[in-house]
């Protein structure tokens, strides 16, 4: 919550990327304190906007139930908790109750799209959308283009003199028409989750198509994009493909220069990854521009 008011503030409701990413935007895989969501947290209250972020299930302190099976669970259950926590967060008395914005970072923002978009169930209605270095194609098309690049660059090394690109891209084609993982897929490609386990969360996932939702936006919707030059994870190019679409709405976009992908500030260096949990001070440009939009929207 900003500072006290007295009198009911706008909200925003703040979406963490894939993986075992918390409320904060830290993860169980990296070393030390990301923090992307609780820093976004902290520059919407500067504006005097309050926010809600939540940990998603299997994150934090929201544990999976004892008689779950992971191997069962679709995208969906994400998709379902945000549209619950959206509607928490718009029924607070301190709350407007004329609607929510939603910033998604990374691949949130394709749950804020299916937010805003009715794939997620009955929601309060979204006035703003930030779309922070977002995933900008259908997540199996992503795996495609990484592992060919891997593979390219000598970085995925093919086994036993498996064409690990063929044999990704048959697996997709597996995955789309039948929901199911083959299990004797070489290690290069299970290391990346193609394994039975993972095939209903990512053909479920690869069901929401970000470009489709976001041609399906409102004119009226103000939205924010951002992309850097040092992200090593969601290309320029993508996102500006995404702001073709995007620019039948109210779209203000930012392309950043030495900002990584968790939005800290690397400088001359290149982003490996390895520092998202270093305590590098946060992108000022991105800050910059970002504060812009929420004083205009």
């Amino acid at each position: 919550m900003p500072d006290d008011t007295g009198i009911a503030v706008p909200a925003v409701l703040l979406i963490a990327g894939s993986g075992p990413t918390d409320r904060n935007g830290d993860n169980i895989h990296v070393e030390g304190s990301i923090g992307t969501l609780s820093y976004l947290a902290d520059v919407l209250a500067r504006r005097g906007i309050a926010s809600l972020r939540y940990d998603k299930s299997g994150t934090g302190a929201t544990e999976l139930d004892s008689e779950t099976d992971p191997s069962e669970l679709g995208h969906d259950v994400y998709l379902h908790e945000a549209a619950a926590a959206a509607n928490f967060l718009v029924d607070r008395p301190d709350i407007e109750n004329s609607g929510i914005g939603l910033v998604g970072h990374s691949q949130g923002a394709l749950v804020a799209l299916a937010l805003a978009t009715d794939k997620a169930g009955e929601v309060p209605p979204i006035t703003s959308m930030g779309l922070v270095q977002p995933q900008t194609a259908r997540t199996l098309d992503i795996m495609m283009r990484q592992v060919a690049g891997l593979v390219e660059s000598g970085r995925m090394v093919e086994v036993a003199g498996v064409d690990l690109v063929s044999s990704l891209n048959r697996t997709v084609d597996q995955i789309r028409t039948s929901g199911t993982i083959p299990n004797d897929l070489p290690e290069p490609l299970r290391s990346i989750g193609m394994v039975p386990a993972g095939a209903t969360m990512l053909a479920t996932q690869d069901e929401l198509d970000p470009i489709a939702m976001a041609a399906s936006l409102p004119s009226s919707m103000a939205v924010f994009t951002s992309c850097s030059d040092k992200d090593m994870q969601v290309r320029c190019v993508d996102v500006a493909g995404l702001n073709d679409v995007l620019a039948q709405t109210k779209l203000s976009t930012t392309h950043l220069d030495t900002a990584n992908h968790v939005l800290k500030d690397v400088g001359d260096q290149p982003s490996t990854g390895a520092e998202y949990g270093e305590p590098l001070p946060f992108s000022q440009q991105f800050t910059d521009a970002f504060e812009s939009w929420i004083s205009a929207r």
